[in-house]
């Protein structure tokens, strides 16, 4: 009997992390088309890509985010949607469409989240310049950490680089 509250609990919890619909944040909506590379401490830039992200509010209420890596026949598109979790804290989210939610935050004009996969941790940044570009950054840093401090009650912790993916794209 105690898994049942616990369900109903769960059910209430993920219920509430996507809205009907969501918008579009002022200015983000649009194409955005440029060139990424990918950056390691021990080899410099290594490898450029193409890259788009096109934002778009639907007709359903949802708002598309949909990324698009490289160019074809080879390219890779990620069709992703855009939650609006609570405009009020910046607090959005991009729903992959495959049970993976990642959560990030409106900072003036830059998303920003952190999450973890695998062996890596993962901060990504979205940031709308006023001329319309948008600047990516996606930094790849190791799980287990590199050094640690204990200095009075806190511990500090620092992690590995192990790669970033910088981009600059170009609202179309």
């Amino acid at each position: 009997m105690k898994i049942f509250p616990i369900l109903l609990s769960s059910i209430a919890l993920s219920s509430g992390v996507a809205h009907a619909s969501s918008t579009t944040p002022d200015g983000w909506a649009g194409l955005y088309k440029g060139e990424c590379d990918l950056i390691s401490p021990q080899r410099g830039a290594y490898l450029s890509f193409a890259m788009s992200l096109e934002i778009a509010n639907q007709e359903n209420g949802e708002v598309s985010w949909v990324l698009t890596y490289g160019s074809a026949p080879s390219q890779s598109i990620r069709n992703y949607n855009l939650l609006t979790i609570d405009e009020s804290k910046g607090h959005y989210a991009i729903d992959e469409n495959n049970g993976i939610i990642i959560d990030q935050y409106l900072v003036d004009n830059e998303f920003v989240s952190m999450f973890e996969i695998g062996s890596s941790k993962i901060q990504t940044t979205y940031e709308l310049n006023s001329n319309g570009t948008l600047d990516v950054s996606m930094d790849n840093f190791t799980f287990e950490t590199i050094r640690d401090a204990q200095i009075g009650p806190y511990t500090v912790s620092n992690y590995g680089v192990k790669v970033k993916q910088k981009c600059r794209l170009y609202k179309w």
